[in-house]
């Protein structure tokens, strides 16, 4: 195969907010290295219509799409539409949900002809190489007689920097949003405002094994590209295509300190004036790095702090307690840092009681922002799902129903949730017509 259609379904976005598909990209890098003729379509970004288009005039003998657990419907869409054009092509799908459900998705959905499982870029280079599926790591498939064959996993890339660039030429970046959340306006002489956030990745996986989270499912562990290799890239971004304002989309970017510490002494010494947004856990935080994330043009660090009760943590398998993340807040705005919070509310366990006890966290360490995404998600590949399977509260077929998550309401009914998110957000902090805007997002969300 020669012609490689990589497609990011339309109607995908989170509370209207849209990132580079950076999966797609990355393979796209690596298929491109290889001679593979390839083209990326964010049907997130331009439409439904754009992917039809795509189809149609790229004539693709290979369509690969990103299939998440709230977007599969339209994952699943995207498949219909190659089919539709051409039944002879060659349709795969990858993505934590596809990974995670690949069985169930080869099953049911006979427009899918293989599902990449885990990291995607050397098996999608083999499948776009034409090379017999039973010979290719890592992914599922039906053979000839319609039965599902999984093969043996494919072995992680250990060395980050291995990998090509993402191919960023292949998109318009500068249509991509800025995004401000109030507080500041421009950092290091970028206007938060104005200039398009794009989102970059230094490291894969958490070193957490949280039950609500199948990234460590995904992931296996946590591995980093080389400060050197992760600023280069930057600077390619910087130089070729006029970016400026960045967001690290890893799970826990900071996990080692002294990494972290390397890639700020390199941005800075190689004088890119950029601003950047991370996200990481508090106890993968201190005062000398901090002081240095500054200094390189971070203006936001968002922590998965969760809840500010001991005994939720314990449940959810935190492995932090509220300590850490008190600390990690205050030190982060003494450093000149805006600190968010993300928070959990109606996890298991959760009462008035364990309630007053993250209100009581939010009035004594002031986060900057704080954010409330949609109460307790039930994913397939968590220990949540299993547990919730296990007494009968969801079973594999609601992946094939057209909801695109399911909430945990084993304790507590949508009333409660939206007034313990209430609760919550009345006490958090910023621009009253912010706070009001946010409110209404998270609300929306629990129905």
């Amino acid at each position: 195969m020669q012609r490689v259609l990589l497609v990011n379904p339309h109607e995908t976005e989170q509370l209207g907010f849209s990132n580079p598909p950076l999966g797609l990209l990355y393979i796209a890098g690596t298929l491109l290295k290889h001679g593979i003729d390839v083209r990326i379509v964010d049907g997130c970004r331009e439409g439904r219509d754009s992917i039809r288009k795509a189809i149609e005039a790229f004539h693709p003998e290979m369509v690969g799409i990103t299939c998440l657990t709230p977007g599969r419907k339209k994952a699943l869409d995207v498949a219909l539409m190659a089919k539709e054009f051409d039944s002879k092509t060659y349709v795969v799908m990858g993505g934590a949900h596809a990974t995670i459900m690949h069985k169930q998705l080869l099953a049911n959905y006979p427009s899918i002809d293989c599902i990449v499982i885990g990291e995607g870029e050397q098996t999608c280079l083999e499948l776009a190489q034409g090379i017999n599926p039973n010979e290719i790591s890592g992914i599922a498939y039906r053979d000839g007689s319609g039965k599902i064959i999984t093969n043996p996993p494919r072995k992680y890339v250990e060395d980050l920097d291995v990998l090509p660039f993402p191919a960023w030429h292949l998109i318009d970046l500068h249509k991509y949003p800025a995004r401000n959340d109030g507080h500041l306006k421009v950092v290091n002489g970028v206007r938060l405002d104005r200039e398009p956030r794009i989102s970059v990745i230094f490291s894969r996986g958490c070193k957490g094994r949280c039950t609500f989270c199948s990234t460590w499912w995904i992931w296996r562990g946590w591995r980093r590209r080389s400060p050197k290799n992760m600023v280069d890239e930057i600077e390619l971004l910087y130089e070729k295509h006029g970016i400026r304002h960045f967001c690290f989309a890893d799970d826990a970017m900071t996990v080692d300190k002294k990494a972290a510490i390397e890639l700020c002494d390199e941005i800075i010494h190689r004088n890119l004036k950029i601003a950047f947004h991370c996200t990481t856990r508090s106890d993968c935080v201190d005062e000398h790095l901090l002081g240095r994330l500054k200094s390189a043009g971070c203006y936001c660090i968002t922590y998965g702090i969760e809840t500010a009760s001991p005994m939720l943590l314990d449940k959810m398998n935190k492995e932090n307690d509220i300590e850490s993340a008190t600390r990690a807040i205050e030190q982060t705005k003494k450093a000149g840092i805006l600190a968010t919070a993300l928070l959990i509310v109606g996890s298991v366990g959760e009462t008035d009681e364990t309630v007053g006890e993250t209100i009581a966290f939010i009035k004594n360490t002031r986060p900057n922002g704080i954010g409330i995404a949609g109460s307790l998600w039930i994913l397939p590949g968590t220990k949540l799902y299993q547990d919730c399977r296990r007494v009968g509260f969801i079973d594999d077929d609601f992946w094939l129903s057209d909801e695109p998550y399911k909430v945990y309401t084993l304790e507590h009914d949508f009333k409660r949730l939206r007034n313990y998110a209430r609760r919550i957000m009345w006490h958090g902090i910023g621009p009253r017509k912010l706070a009001i805007q946010k409110l209404k997002n998270i609300l929306n969300l629990i129905s």
